[in-house]
């Protein structure tokens, strides 16, 4: 699969963002506004297991190099890296449901992100920083575009801490909690930066600081729109 959710007309973009940023609620208002989009499309690990488990033989090098490197965040790394060679066949089967856009949170970007914080995988020259770069590369042609989504710490650090989830920071000091959204952020960033390099993956920033969501959800929609009657050209966008 690399082309085929454009030549059925249909579009792949992921909502992505650091903690508190307000994916969460976003997904909701767009789906609210737009019922030609499918939201709420989440990695089933019971289904997908066979799938998981091949990949998990062919990145085996990757997965030791993680190991080897640090072995306190392998299991999590691990299923990360599984996951975004087993999340084409999720979309293949979305792909019967007769919605226009799919819109990802916890995507492919959420797992390259991870990975590139905590494993440092987009660095060097190792088993794991190939495998990381070849799934950028893949997934450069199979997503339409992504919404990185952001507020300024002061904010972000406020909604970790009263939102009813829990967040391994929610009684962190900011300095930490500071520290791990300048690592998302920029992470995020980067790997945006990556996918939209051969002007193929649109890209477009919002931020979440004062804005009523429900203006956010009309500018990503409106962003959708824009995309999906221009395929072809795939530039960057900042919106304030």
């Amino acid at each position: 699969m690399s082309h085929e959710h454009l030549e059925s007309g249909q579009q792949v973009i992921e909502l992505i963002g650091p903690a508190g940023a307000g994916k969460t609620g976003l997904l909701r208002a767009v789906a609210g506004r737009a019922p030609s989009v499918r939201t709420g499309l989440r990695f089933d690990r019971v289904r997908a297991l066979p799938v998981v488990a091949w990949h998990a033989i062919t990145l085996t090098p990757a997965t030791l190099d993680m190991l080897f490197t640090d072995a306190r965040w392998f299991w999590a790394g691990s299923r990360h890296l599984w996951r975004l060679r087993a999340f084409p066949s999720l979309l293949e089967r979305a792909r019967g449901s007769g919605h226009r856009t799919i819109l990802l949170d916890e995507g492919p970007v959420f797992s390259l992100g991870r990975l590139s914080v905590f494993q440092r995988a987009h660095e060097g020259s190792g088993w794991l920083a190939r495998a990381w770069s070849a799934e950028v590369a893949r997934w450069s042609k199979r997503l339409t575009g992504v919404v990185l989504l952001d507020a300024n710490n002061d904010v972000l650090a406020q909604r970790i801490r009263d939102r009813a989830k829990q967040h391994p920071l929610k009684n962190g000091s900011d300095r930490q909690i500071f520290a791990f959204l300048d690592g998302y952020r920029a992470a995020y960033r980067d790997i945006a930066a990556r996918l939209n390099a051969d002007g193929r993956v649109h890209v477009v920033e919002l931020d979440t600081t004062t804005r009523p969501f429900e203006e956010i959800a009309a500018d990503i929609v409106t962003a959708m729109n824009a995309w999906g009657h221009r395929p072809e050209s795939a530039t960057a966008q900042r919106r304030a």
